[in-house]
């Protein structure tokens, strides 16, 4: 258990260090009252993420010193670590706040029954199409996500079939003044083509707009 702790804090640092305190949902904040600091996690979208949150400090006493991995639900606020200002101290720290891209998903809140049925319809009534690459890191976690949020989809990869992305470049060129970037993954919802997809946050930005 400790190795494969150890191994998703490591997968969790090389892939998303990028994005440390600067992610556009969630952000780490803190309140202090006398000699209590405490840290929260806000996240301010409509989906579920998870961060990873590691403190280094000699001027605060803590209840643990083991990094935290917490999934913060969609527009919360959750407290993550309570520090205690020793005597004679600063008052220092210093964090490493990293928010994992790979926890997006499509998440609808449960008392707005209405969107409930009009994505359920939506969802029923859509051709998904995702066009994929076995070199393209992003795409297992687009799959992962139509398929934790029940999309049925059908699935190209183009490195063992190109004939039918050679047809979707032409149908895209054909329908629009607009470039086709080569880029993959590429998603078409019944005829909308989404081909500039460079993040999973592109990904669920083209969900969004599809199933909308």
């Amino acid at each position: 258990m400790k190795k494969r702790l150890t191994l998703l804090v490591f997968l969790l640092i090389t892939l998303n260090s990028f994005a440390q305190n600067e992610h556009k949902h969630v952000k780490l904040t803190e309140e202090k009252k006398g000699k209590r600091l405490s840290l929260y996690a806000t996240n301010t979208d409509s989906l579920s993420y998870d961060i990873f949150l590691k403190v280094d400090t000699k001027d605060f006493r803590r209840s643990s010193t083991r990094p935290i991995l917490r999934n913060i639900t969609p527009n919360s606020k959750i407290k993550l670590l309570t520090l205690i200002q020793l005597n004679g101290t600063e008052g220092k720290y210093n964090t490493t706040f990293i928010v994992n891209e790979v926890a997006y998903a499509i998440e609808v809140e449960k008392d707005h029954e209405g969107l409930d049925f009009k994505i359920d319809e939506a969802l029923k009534d859509k051709k998904v199409t995702l066009y994929t690459k076995n070199d393209c890191l992003i795409c297992p976690d687009t799959k992962r996500i139509l398929n934790n949020n029940k999309i049925a989809f059908t699935e190209y990869n183009i490195d063992k079939d190109s004939t039918n992305y050679l047809k979707i470049i032409k149908d895209f060129k054909s329908n629009t003044n607009k470039n086709f970037d080569n880029k993959i993954p590429v998603l078409k919802v019944d005829t909308a083509i989404y081909n500039n997809i460079e993040s999973v946050e592109d990904f669920i930005t083209a969900l969004r707009e599809a199933f909308n």
